[in-house]
């Protein structure tokens, strides 16, 4: 038996009188982004090392302290033999 052959299915670019659309490249980029300079001027400015690192954030950096200070006495204790 031959193998059945789908229908050829009309494309969305195909118009009714048989003409296909024609797109022309013509190589223009998208137009540069340039920052307006009056929101630029009110922007802040970036941070700092420190601050991106825990400068703001002293709680964060106890709360990890104390939860390796809780894990270190479980792991001590878990690993005590006897003692």
């Amino acid at each position: 038996m031959p193998p059945v052959e789908a229908p050829p299915r009309r494309d969305r670019t195909e118009r009714s009188s048989g003409e296909r659309r024609t797109i022309v490249i013509r190589g223009q980029g998208a137009p540069t982004y340039a920052p307006d300079p009056i929101r630029a001027a009110r922007r802040r400015p970036p941070r700092r090392a420190s601050e991106r690192i825990a400068g703001t954030r002293p709680d964060r950096a106890a709360l990890w302290a104390v939860l390796m200070g809780v894990f270190l006495i479980l792991v001590a204790v878990m690993t005590a033999h006897g003692a």
